[in-house]
C-alpha cells in the first residue's frame, strides 16, 4: 500500500508540472514562469480569470511545484456549499453542534489540508459573515469548530480563484478589503483563450 501511494503521488505531481500545461501563447508562457515562481514562495495567492481559463490547473501546479507538495491539496468550490452550511463546512464541527449533526463531529476544510494548499474557487461568491471568519483564520492561522471554544492550529497555503472584479466588489461593499489584501499578496491572471487563437490547436 505504501508502494502504491507513492507511485500514485508520483504521478499526480508529473500530471501537474507546469511542462505539461497546454498553452504557447506568449501569455500563457509569462502565467508558467509566474507559477513557478509563486510555488517556490510561502504566499497566498489570487489567480484570476473567465470560466474555463484553467485557474484550477495552474493552482495544482503552483501546489504540486511547491515544498508542500507531499501534503494534500484541498480544492473548494465556494459556489457549491449553501450560506448555512459554509462556516461548518470550512472550520469543521463538533458532535451535536446542530440538527443532523454527525455525533462524531467533522473536521473542516482547512483542517483537511492541513500541512499543505486549500485552494478556494470562486472566492467572491463567499458571504460577509464568513470572510470575516476567514480573514480571523488566515490572520491567527487556528480554525475553531462550530460548537466548540477549543482553537485549532493549521498550517496552511491559501490559493483562492475568481473570475469576478474583486476590487470593484470592494469598492460595492460585497468583499471585505482586508481580506482582499490578505489573499493577494500575489496574483496571476490568466488570459482568456480568445487571446490566444494560436492555442486552439493545441488544445484540440
Amino acid at each position: 500500500l505504501a508502494e502504491r501511494n507513492t507511485h500514485l503521488m508520483r504521478t499526480i505531481q508529473e500530471n501537474y508540472q507546469t511542462k505539461k500545461i497546454v498553452g504557447q501563447c506568449e501569455a500563457m508562457r509569462k502565467v508558467i514562469q509566474l507559477a513557478l515562481t509563486i510555488a517556490r514562495r510561502p504566499i497566498n495567492t489570487l489567480i484570476l480569470g473567465p470560466t474555463g481559463a484553467g485557474k484550477e490547473v495552474i493552482a495544482k501546479a503552483i501546489h504540486f511545484n511547491s515544498p508542500r507538495r507531499e501534503g494534500p491539496f484541498v480544492a473548494v468550490n465556494c459556489t457549491a456549499i449553501p450560506d448555512s452550511l459554509f462556516e461548518s463546512e470550512m472550520f469543521g464541527y463538533v458532535g451535536g453542534a446542530f440538527t443532523g449533526a454527525n455525533p462524531q463531529g467533522k473536521a473542516g476544510f482547512f483542517e483537511a489540508a492541513d500541512g499543505g494548499t486549500i485552494f478556494l474557487d470562486e472566492i467572491g461568491e463567499i458571504p460577509l459573515q464568513i470572510q470575516a471568519k476567514l480573514l480571523s483564520v488566515i490572520q491567527n492561522k487556528v480554525v475553531c469548530r462550530v460548537g466548540s471554544t477549543r482553537s485549532v492550529p493549521v498550517d496552511v497555503r491559501i490559493l483562492a480563484a475568481t473570475n469576478r472584479d474583486l476590487r470593484a466588489e470592494v469598492a460595492a461593499g460585497r468583499f471585505r478589503q482586508d481580506l482582499y489584501y490578505r489573499l493577494s499578496a500575489f496574483s496571476v491572471e490568466l488570459p482568456p483563450l480568445r487571446s490566444c487563437p494560436e492555442d486552439v490547436c493545441f488544445l484540440i
